[in-house]
């Protein structure tokens, strides 16, 4: 009897230890009068919005794991005392436990430092370094432009852009560059270049990509990058399209083979983007003008969730095919980096056009390309 009982003991211990290892415990210490605001908020995609109360400064939170993610946080002193926040990311790569520590409540979560999980610790530093390099990036355009060189109404506001872009080229690149040779595993380092596909152009992308690991590659975020290198030169205008199947709504395969012979206008979107939506009625004109056996109209979701995809085309009763892009298609076959974004594809499949957003106006270099194609209708 008692070797059973020790048997559903240890058996009893070993399942709490796994269960305890798939959470992650986020744990952080604040310094200074919080004013009666002593509230920590908790929010990101896939993540449940929470809070904590504070106590002696303190607080902990408990997440389950299943993926690397990246929850949010801010505190109610932002909130309420500051009236502004900015929010405050950590990366999680793996189950364990995330210290947050030496916290300034006047300061924010931006003051604390991070220590811990080596995902959380590195993509800290990561976050440091740009935040100065933004600090030395603004000082620069206000010495040149004026303190509000930022303003929308600024009369250079042309070359303001022109010149921020430029500069972040540059130092983000070589900003990058030095961290990802510092960290060629860490999964920070996925994460940096994949968020750095609409600023960097191509070879430098492919040369910081370049710098990662083995392990470094096998992260989600870096194959994401790779894909998109590959749909880079696979979208490139005069290309072929490769032939590529996603499920519609009814779960049926549609492969873009079946579409040859059609001028196809494929339009990525997703169900949390405002711009798509508002695209919406007006391609909708677009469709029922040229809707005909040599024209066709055919939406991809970039969404995550299924369900969020089914009640945004319940939501906008698009008459025209539907699929969601589970192969991450928008990457690897159309370097994807906004929504919405189109496709004009001619019949024998190959490139014709590509547009960023969608121009309702009816002026597009797209819709001028229909009008010479089928005759203004």
């Amino acid at each position: 009897m008692m070797i059973k009982k020790q048997l559903v003991l240890s058996a009893l211990t070993l399942f709490v230890a796994q269960a305890m290892a798939q959470n992650v415990v986020i744990k952080g210490t604040f310094s200074g009068d919080t004013k009666g605001a002593n509230k920590v908020y908790i929010y990101g995609t896939g993540v449940k919005q929470d809070s904590v109360v504070m106590t002696d400064g303190k607080f902990e939170f408990t997440l389950p794991f299943e993926k690397p993610f990246m929850p949010l946080f801010y505190t109610e002193y932002d909130k309420t005392v500051k009236r502004m926040y900015a929010p405050f990311p950590v990366l999680v790569e793996q189950p364990g436990t995330v210290i947050l520590s030496d916290g300034d409540i006047t300061k924010g979560m931006g003051s604390m430092k991070v220590s811990g999980m080596s995902s959380a610790k590195d993509y800290g530093e990561l976050r440091e370094q740009q935040n100065a390099v933004y600090k030395d990036m603004n000082a620069e355009l206000a010495k040149k432009y004026g303190d509000k060189w930022y303003a929308p109404d600024n009369p250079k506001a042309a070359d303001v852009a022109k010149d921020r872009e430029l500069m972040i080229q540059s130092s983000m690149g070589a900003l990058l560059e030095r961290f990802i040779k510092a960290h060629p595993d860490s999964y920070a380092s996925g994460i940096a270049l994949s968020s750095s596909r609409s600023t960097l152009k191509t070879p430098e992308l492919e040369k910081l990509y370049a710098l990662l690991s083995s392990k470094g590659k096998q992260t989600e975020e870096a194959k994401n990058v790779a894909d998109y290198l590959k749909g880079v030169k696979n979208s490139a205008i005069g290309s072929t399209v490769k032939d590529f199947t996603l499920n519609t709504p009814e779960e049926t395969p549609l492969s873009f083979s079946s579409l040859k012979g059609k001028y196809v206008l494929i339009d990525f979107w997703a169900s949390w983007c405002g711009p798509c939506k508002k695209s919406f009625p007006h391609m909708k004109e677009v469709y029922k003008k040229y809707k005909s056996d040599q024209f066709e109209i055919y939406s991809i979701s970039i969404d995550k969730d299924k369900d969020a995809w089914l009640k945004g085309l319940k939501e906008q009763d698009l008459p025209w095919l539907q699929t969601l892009d589970t192969k991450n298609i928008s990457q690897s076959g159309f370097a994807v980096t906004g929504v919405p974004t189109t496709f004009l594809i001619d019949p024998k499949g190959k490139i014709l056009m590509k547009e960023v957003g969608f121009d309702s106006s009816g002026e597009s270099p797209l819709e001028k390309k229909l009008v010479e194609l089928f005759g203004a209708k």
